[in-house]
């Protein structure tokens, strides 16, 4: 393939998966303004350094760039907590702002609520929303479905119990 067809390629795929880099982005990178952006540059220069490597035989496109996509935005947030350690924890006021022309109040309202749980939860409900079935979600994970479905009940149950919580102190 001639490089200029390579990297049209490149593009192409990595355009269909624009949503789920963003969606990993907002679920790893702490929301400070430009750290999604830096995060989400990371991701593109990853995939396209690992580019050659991915062959399309054993998993579509956008399986493999969410590993990457994982796995660069947990690198990158580990040199970012070490970085910066004061602003490990995000800021919910401002990540409400980041949030506030979502045109649905219950989507900024549930990302609001989604600052309260680790990264790893936040990625377990970002799949779910994406719409990936559990059986998707154990083997993107290493995970039995009935792991799965227990797991998020139980995220499930604690976001109620945040919002309940929030309720009350209003």
């Amino acid at each position: 393939m001639k490089p200029d067809e390579r990297q049209k390629k490149f593009v192409a795929e990595v355009r269909n998966c624009d949503a789920l880099i963003y969606r990993v982005c907002r679920l790893y990178g702490c929301r400070q303004s430009g750290t999604i952006e830096d995060l989400y540059q990371e991701i593109v220069c990853a995939l396209w350094e690992s580019y050659d490597n991915y062959n399309g035989r054993s998993s579509s496109f956008s399986t493999w760039a969410y590993a990457v996509a994982r796995n660069t935005a947990i690198a990158y947030y580990r040199r970012y907590q070490l970085r910066q350690p004061e602003l490990t924890l995000c800021d919910v006021e401002a990540d409400f702002q980041h949030l506030a022309d979502t045109p649905d109040p219950l989507v900024a309202e549930l990302y609001h609520l989604l600052n309260y749980l680790s990264a790893d939860e936040r990625e377990f409900v970002g799949l779910y929303l994406d719409g990936y079935s559990y059986e998707d979600i154990g083997s993107r994970l290493h995970l039995s479905q009935p792991a799965v479905r227990t797991r998020m009940s139980r995220l499930k149950n604690r976001l109620r119990a945040i919002k309940e919580s929030q309720t009350r102190k209003e």
